[in-house]
């Protein structure tokens, strides 16, 4: 009988007093794993709950990078055209 392995398991959170390079880097690797996970998601009309710790992962990464906005909002206007910021897809609509 074959072995049955585990699912792999979301890694711990993102250390947000590592320098700017590499959060810059850790927010790439997030985002691509986005772009994945949302692939893998609209073909197999499934939704995995890790989706969630990504799209988490990302929002402390940025907030961390580019700091907040005078409304105390992650990113906000200051990230608009930001090709580091920008996601490089749209996000689908749930419903």
């Amino acid at each position: 009988m074959a072995e049955c392995k585990e699912r792999p398991r979301a890694g711990a959170p993102p250390r947000l007093d590592e320098s700017k390079e590499i959060l810059l880097e850790l927010l790439n690797a997030e985002r691509a794993r986005l772009k994945v996970a949302l692939r893998i998601e609209e073909e197999r009309k499934i939704v995995f709950p890790e989706t969630s710790v990504i799209i988490r992962d990302i929002q402390k990464l940025t907030t961390a990078v580019y700091g907040k906005d005078d409304a105390g909002e992650s990113g906000g206007d200051k990230n608009k055209g930001n090709p580091d910021f920008d996601l490089g897809f749209k996000m689908p609509k749930l419903g």
